[in-house]
């Protein structure tokens, strides 16, 4: 009986998987070809070509947009990993008042809808005078979301071993850089490949906060090829392709890290 639920488990799983995938070889067997409609798919390998990956690197803005985009994600990476993890540190291991109630507010906030904040704070980025700049684009990355990654990591910490370490005269900087930091790594692996994937696959923010190509990013970018080759859906296929891949490289190069981090920071709440 076991065993045949297992079989049916399996099962469902890999057609799941299946129709996840089939979207993923439509987008990469039509960019290879020329193809004047959206619904001319085929297996055929004898029409393949490079010639709409050509065509894009030819552009004279595509390697700026790369630059931007790559800029934007790793600068996002680089700000939410520090200050979740000093957020988290203060929530999971340091007493003050209201400690619970200011992190509860914080995890609501994940509750409310990225574009009801989004009017309000292109106000308050017009007003710094941050339209068109990468601060601009940066700062709004960091989320709630890797504060309570964090916390959640760090609450599986003993408190005993950061005690010893203050009686041999560390400082809370010092637990924080020597003894936190490294005990959370795949909790920080986790929250990176979050923050990059989501800031490099961003599209509404920096089409909002971006009117010229100065720090304008690749989804908005290759968005534009749509209006450029109306006829030819492979090159549109080629820039959502080349879209992807990063984000995807990136995932697979630690996904490891992920899944571990994944289970150490649901272990205790």
């Amino acid at each position: 009986m076991k065993s045949m639920k297992r079989i049916l488990g399996d099962t469902l799983l890999l057609i799941i998987g299946c129709c996840m995938v089939v979207p993923f070889i439509y987008m990469i067997i039509t960019s290879l070809k020329v193809t004047y409609t959206a619904y001319n798919f085929s297996l055929s390998l004898s029409d393949i070509t490079l010639a709409n990956y050509i065509q894009i690197f030819r552009e004279k803005n595509f390697m700026h947009y790369f630059f931007n985009s790559l800029v934007i994600s790793m600068g996002g990476v680089m700000l939410s990993v520090t200050f979740s993890s000093l957020a988290g540190f203060a929530f999971a291991k340091k007493e003050f008042p209201g400690n619970e109630k200011l992190f509860f507010y914080m995890v609501m906030t994940l509750i409310i809808p990225s574009q009801v904040t989004m009017i309000p704070l292109y106000i308050i980025m017009r007003t710094l005078g941050w339209i068109n700049s990468y601060q601009g684009l940066i700062l709004p990355i960091p989320t709630a979301f890797g504060i309570f990654l964090m916390r959640q990591a760090i609450l599986n910490i003993p408190n005993d071993l950061l005690d010893s370490a203050r009686i041999d005269g560390c400082s809370d900087l010092r637990i924080f850089v020597q003894i936190i930091l490294p005990l959370i790594r795949p909790a920080i692996i986790t929250l990176s490949i979050f923050t990059f994937i989501g800031a490099w696959n961003e599209f509404l923010w920096p089409l909002i906060m971006t009117t010229n190509d100065s720090v304008r990013t690749l989804t908005v970018g290759l968005s534009t090829l749509g209006a450029q080759y109306t006829v030819n859906y492979g090159i549109i296929m080629a820039g959502a392709t080349l879209t992807f891949l990063p984000s995807f490289i990136f995932y697979l190069l630690l996904q490891k890290q992920f899944v571990e981090g994944v289970t150490l920071s649901g272990m205790k709440g």
